[in-house]
């Protein structure tokens, strides 16, 4: 697999906190709280997994499942390791992992500004399925909000 040569995804452990929180606070405008993480990390309805290089996690991705549905809650790439296929990478393995728990949909939201996370999306088989009209605030240093973009994979009907 392809994501295998930028370094194994593995589960995110509590000792991954420290760098997955800077990772966190360097790739988002509205961070999660440590507490966000600890939440998921101690909840059997939560995948958690880390890509890691030398010794340290540089990518993350949380997931949500419950019954035949996984929903990508939280995904984010260190600044200087992105566009090198490690949220592909992640993504391609929930999807495969989905795909082999016979689970049916994986959900999605993206803001709508983050064109080059969309076109990721899209290129796995994600279709756009509603707005969720000002959903996500533009920032601290902003104010306003914008809309969040709805997608789906449909595991049912195959993906790219």
């Amino acid at each position: 697999m392809a994501f295998d040569v930028v370094g194994p995804i593995r589960a995110m452990q509590e000792s991954d906190l420290p760098a997955v929180l800077e990772i966190e606070h360097a790739a988002q405008l509205t961070p999660w709280t440590r507490n966000h993480f600890l939440d998921c990390l101690g909840n059997d309805h939560y995948l958690c997994q880390v890509v890691e290089a030398a010794g340290q996690p540089v990518a993350f991705l949380i997931l949500s499942r419950v019954l035949d549905e996984t929903h990508v809650l939280n995904i984010a790439v260190a600044p200087a390791r992105q566009r090198q296929g490690l949220a592909r990478g992640l993504l391609e393995q929930a999807i495969q992992v989905a795909q082999q728990d016979a689970m049916s949909v994986i959900y999605l939201e993206v803001r709508e500004s983050n064109k080059s996370a969309r076109a990721l999306y899209e290129s796995l088989g994600f279709t756009v399925s509603g707005i969720r009209k000002n959903y996500y605030r533009r920032g601290e240093d902003h104010d306003g909000h914008e809309d969040a973009v709805l997608m789906q994979c449909l595991l049912a009907s195959g993906h790219k």
